[in-house]
C-alpha cells in the first residue's frame, strides 16, 4: 500500500512540474503566434498597397533628426562682465563727484 501511495505522490509531483513547464511553453508559443498573425496582416496590407512590391507604397520616409545645436563656447569674462559694479549705489545728496575716475571718463565728465 505504501509503495502505491509513494508512487502516486511522486507521479503527481512530476506531472505537476511538467504541466507548469508546458504552460510556460504554451504561453511563449501563443505570444509568438500573436506576433506572426500581426506580421501577416501587416505584410498583406503592404503587398496589397504595392501590388506585391512592384510599385511604390507611397509611404513617406520620416525626415532625419536634425543635428543637435553645438554647445556655446565658454567665454572668459573680463572686468565688469561677472557682475562687478563700476558705479557705486546712489544715495541722497550724491553727485558726479562721487564717481570714480574711470566712470567719469566713460561718461565724458
Amino acid at each position: 500500500m505504501v509503495d502505491v501511495l509513494t508512487w502516486t505522490i511522486e507521479r503527481r509531483t512530476r506531472l505537476t512540474e511538467r504541466a507548469e513547464l508546458l504552460r510556460k511553453e504554451l504561453a511563449e508559443v501563443d505570444a509568438e503566434l500573436g506576433r506572426l498573425e500581426a506580421a501577416e496582416v501587416v505584410f498583406g496590407q503592404w503587398a496589397e498597397a504595392t501590388d506585391g512590391g512592384r510599385r511604390p507604397s507611397g509611404i513617406v520616409e520620416p525626415e532625419p533628426e536634425p543635428e543637435p545645436e553645438p554647445e556655446p563656447e565658454r567665454v572668459a569674462a573680463g572686468p565688469g562682465a561677472g557682475g562687478t559694479r563700476w558705479v557705486p549705489d546712489r544715495v541722497e545728496g550724491m553727485g558726479l563727484a562721487s564717481l570714480t575716475s574711470e566712470s567719469s571718463a566713460e561718461h565724458g565728465e
